[in-house]
């Protein structure tokens, strides 16, 4: 064989490989995570912000309601785009974020929110975005959280657990932590012409584990318990982070109580609290304290009184303006 065939025939065998490499798939380059900051944003049926030392708010057949506290923890937070749900990795920062579990506390304890209610003190600080970084960037389709505390962090013992679970204002003692809390008030003229702040509504709501409340030992799980009360939120529509916000409607989540002092059955006292909480989200104990009153905002949140678990659809949280 002369020097230029075989030239030629390394060329040709060459050229082969080449396009037979060239025609297998080639590996497409993954997407680099996107950050993002999802904003929430506590309204009344005006739209107005849900904030401490605002005044005629419109609550609950109100229309002179001031806040007084408003906190909840989320976790499984996830971003829906085109049939798909992206789980979104939260970032740890030792305060509000951690192992995927957020506070959202939107009290600072000025006004109203200064009150301790039941030994709860509230906290100047506050947090109103979840901050992480999710697989594909947006804008996105909706998005999906659980409110509350994961099983398996609700009984950590408050003095050694980490921040957030180290918030006092939301520990319940043997119960495990609150999943979320609200209070509000109203003014009211005193006798001497002075005003005060009269206590409509405390919910402080939380998984009923009927092994830890009666008898001191934790449930093998959350469906062990009688309530486990974890809603699963999931809001569909256009969602772009960066010029939208996640509305927290209080006014959505107390449909269903007529304005207090307006019957018998008024489910929201004029002249003391509701505790909307411990044993009365255990069982219906009548209609003014089971489930015509404290059970009622449960299906707003998309959750079954009876059962705790997810029944219906949620109307509390919605896309808007930030």
């Amino acid at each position: 064989m002369s020097f230029r065939h075989a030239l030629s025939s390394l060329f040709v065998y060459s050229l082969a490989v080449f396009l037979a490499c060239g025609s297998q798939p080639q590996p497409q380059p993954q997407p680099m995570p996107s950050s993002v900051a999802l904003t929430f944003k506590p309204v009344d049926a005006q739209g107005q912000l849900f904030a401490c030392g605002a005044q005629n708010l419109a609550l609950a057949g109100l229309t002179n309601a001031r806040p007084g506290d408003l906190r909840l923890y989320v976790h499984d937070v996830k971003l829906l785009k085109g049939g798909k749900t992206l789980d979104v990795s939260v970032t740890d920062d030792g305060v509000w974020q951690r192992d995927g579990l957020v506070l959202l506390d939107f009290e600072n304890r000025s006004a109203e929110c200064s009150i301790v209610v039941f030994g709860k003190a509230t906290t100047a600080e506050t947090n109103n975005v979840i901050k992480g970084t999710v697989s594909e960037p947006g804008p996105y389709d909706g998005m999906q959280f659980t409110v509350g505390v994961p099983f398996d962090k609700t009984y950590l013992p408050l003095d050694s657990a980490p921040s957030p679970l180290n918030s006092a204002g939301m520990d319940h003692g043997a119960d495990g932590r609150q999943h979320f809390r609200l209070v509000f008030y109203t003014p009211t003229t005193a006798s001497d012409g002075g005003t005060f702040q009269n206590f409509h509504n405390l919910l402080m709501y939380r998984s009923v584990c009927d092994a830890v409340t009666v008898d001191g030992g934790l449930p093998a799980s959350a469906e062990a318990c009688a309530k486990p009360n974890r809603p699963v939120v999931r809001i569909e529509g256009a969602f772009n982070p960066a010029t939208q916000a996640l509305l927290f409607d209080v006014s959505k989540l107390l449909t269903g109580y007529p304005t207090p002092g307006s019957g018998p059955s008024a489910k929201l006292s004029m002249d003391g609290r509701i505790d909307c909480f411990g044993p009365l989200h255990a069982r219906d104990l009548g209609p003014q304290v089971g489930a015509q009153r404290c059970g009622t905002f449960y299906s707003n949140l998309g959750v079954g009184y009876g059962t705790g678990r997810p029944e219906g659809t949620q109307t509390v949280f919605r896309i808007g303006a930030p």
